[in-house]
């Protein structure tokens, strides 16, 4: 039984982990290997497989807020340097958000609890 934990510990460790990769180290690989084991959930335990779907959720949410959002503003906007200007402010502060997320979701991971975002 308490093999079983470690284990179940270990994947949502793995998850979040995986999270924070792709904000920090390697955006494409890190969310491709999350999906990856999302679809080789079958025999995963409900708490881990919690943690691997907040894990997606956030990572495409942040992919849409960091990414999407900001070319989308420098792209439509008439006035290109204010633009620029307001849109690498909004992307650290975000970007830090978001990591900041991931850190208390790999620590409550650790903790063996359920992620709160």
């Amino acid at each position: 039984m308490k093999q079983q934990l470690v284990k179940n510990t270990k994947l949502a460790v793995i998850y979040q982990s995986l999270y924070l990769a792709n904000l920090l180290l390697l955006p494409a690989l890190s969310f491709l290997t999350l999906l990856y084991f999302l679809f080789n959930k079958n025999k995963q335990p409900r708490w881990a497989v919690i943690h691997l779907y907040r894990a997606i959720q956030l990572s495409i949410l942040a992919g849409i807020c960091i990414v999407i959002i900001p070319f989308l503003v420098i792209w439509l906007s008439p006035e290109f340097e204010a633009s620029l200007m307001v849109m690498l402010l909004y992307f650290v502060t975000l970007h830090a958000g978001f990591v900041l997320i991931g850190m208390l979701n790999l620590s409550r991971a650790m903790a063996r609890k359920l992620p709160l975002f």
